[in-house]
């Protein structure tokens, strides 16, 4: 039966194209045959399976019983061999292609690089497109289809069918080393009230995170300056300029020296993870995301 099979593998599409049809001259035109190649295929497939498939009627043909017990599993292994080319097609989109990735400044020192060191070891053939800025950014950019996954700050708007939290990152009070408060283990935040404040500008995740901090406290502080990178607000805090609530850190002191004291408030933190949009993601960035909620927090305790 093997020797049957192989002969009539290549047989298969005039097979069926002649089953459908039950006309020659049709069947030729479907597969873009010439007439007489379509007979002799004919031919070839009765002779291989010692049995004809098609007889005569009147003008045209039909199948015989044999020709009829037959065609279903023809079609079936058609059907089959589709269906394994889409698979074979969705693993090669796994290890190739490239992802767009939108995410908050403070994410791209040490959280999405060891993620993606981690996916690419797996998929080396895979490239990644990086768009970093305010979290309001990052999530127009994952709303608009320019980016498949924003790695930001995640807000109550982020429901567990679209988002993943990694992390939990506590927020400090910093304050430059020379401040009356640096010598302080925790802070009540209302004691800053008549501080001047250094935040990050409005969009950027930190600045919403503590505008609630002061509603909570009954503050509504002096900004003194603004910035868009926690970087440099913490360097404006350094050179006594005001203070600011931000992400602790664990960086050697630079040379404007500052000093994180814990907030006495449990809402002083946020949750950082991945957002990805309801529509469907490509193969390679399904994958990325998949890593990411299976493995991403294993990674990053590393």
């Amino acid at each position: 039966m093997r020797e049957e099979a192989e002969a009539l593998l290549p047989l298969i599409p005039t097979l069926l194209a002649v089953a459908e049809t039950e006309h020659i001259t049709e069947a030729a035109h479907i597969l873009g045959l010439p007439q007489p190649t379509v007979s002799r295929q004919l031919a070839r497939a009765s002779a291989a399976l010692g049995v004809a498939v098609v007889e005569r009627r009147g003008r045209g043909i039909a199948l015989t019983p044999a020709g009829r017990a037959l065609m279903p599993f023809l079609d079936r292994a058609v059907r089959e061999l589709e269906a394994g080319l889409d698979a074979m097609t969705e693993q090669d989109a796994r290890t190739r292609g490239r992802i767009s990735v939108s995410f908050q400044n403070t994410v791209g020192e040490g959280v999405l690089p060891l993620l993606i060191k981690r996916f690419r070891a797996d998929h080396p053939a895979v490239t990644f497109t990086l768009d970093q800025g305010a979290r309001a950014r990052c999530l127009d950019r994952l709303e608009d289809g320019s980016a498949d996954l924003a790695f930001v700050a995640l807000g109550a708007e982020h429901g567990t069918d679209t988002s993943f939290g990694l992390y939990d990152e506590r927020l400090v009070l910093v304050v430059p080393s020379d401040h009356r408060l640096a010598g302080r283990r925790s802070v009540d935040l209302v004691e800053t009230a008549d501080d001047p404040y250094v935040a990050m500008e409005h969009g950027y995740g930190m600045r919403s995170l503590c505008e609630t901090l002061w509603a909570a406290a009954g503050m509504a502080p002096t900004i003194a300056f603004e910035g868009q990178d926690i970087h440099t607000v913490r360097g404006l805090v350094g050179a006594g300029l005001g203070v600011s609530v931000l992400p602790r850190t664990t960086a050697p002191a630079g040379p404007l020296p500052t000093v994180d004291i814990a907030v006495n408030d449990p809402a002083a933190r946020r949750r950082i993870g991945v957002v990805w949009p309801a529509r469907t993601l490509p193969a390679q960035a399904l994958a990325f995301r998949d890593m990411v909620v299976r493995r991403g927090a294993a990674v990053l305790a590393r």
